[in-house]
């Protein structure tokens, strides 16, 4: 059964409920994955890991810059790993306002298991792209850049002009 098939033409709609499914779903399975593996950071915080592993010291401000995610959404992933004492903020010597994070002992334990892991799950997602036929990292990619150059919001708006415009008889 497909979610939201009532709606008929006016799916597209609501796409970021379609995606916001597919999302839960994904961290629901990996989070089941990840404890079983025995891991103590939460999913969403894995990519912060694997970053932290290859860079070795990151401020937020260059970690979201990266990721391109929000200042206030990626402190709030940084938090639980600091609680978990998987990651510590350290001080520059060249720069003291300049407060980095970067793994502990744990953390780099941590970070190098997912890492060993994560190739695995990669496969899995390929598998399912082939089964799809599509390249789901690839859409959304696409997706994103499309919206960044042309926002939802003057596509909308483009519509909806088309509509009047038919209502009013072509004028």
């Amino acid at each position: 059964m497909r979610a939201l098939e009532f709606l008929g033409d006016l799916r597209p709609a609501f796409v970021a409920h379609l995606a916001e499914r597919m999302t839960e779903a994904l961290c629901a399975s990996t989070q089941m994955l990840a404890d079983e593996a025995g891991y103590n950071a939460p999913v969403r915080t894995h990519s912060i890991l694997l970053y932290l592993l290859d860079q070795r010291t990151a401020t937020l401000t260059e970690m979201a810059r990266t990721d391109g995610q929000s200042h206030q959404l990626l402190a709030s992933r940084l938090k639980p790993l600091e609680n978990l004492g998987l990651i510590e903020r350290s001080v520059d010597p060249n720069d003291a306002r300049r407060r980095p994070y970067r793994l502990t002992p744990a953390g780099r334990a941590e970070a190098a298991a997912i890492r060993a892991d994560i190739g695995a799950h990669a496969r899995a997602m390929d598998e399912l792209f082939a089964e799809t036929g599509v390249n789901l990292v690839e859409v959304l990619d696409d997706a994103l850049e499309a919206l960044r150059v042309r926002p939802l919001r003057e596509r909308v708006d483009a519509q909806l002009a088309k509509q009047r415009q038919a209502a009013d008889g072509g004028c």
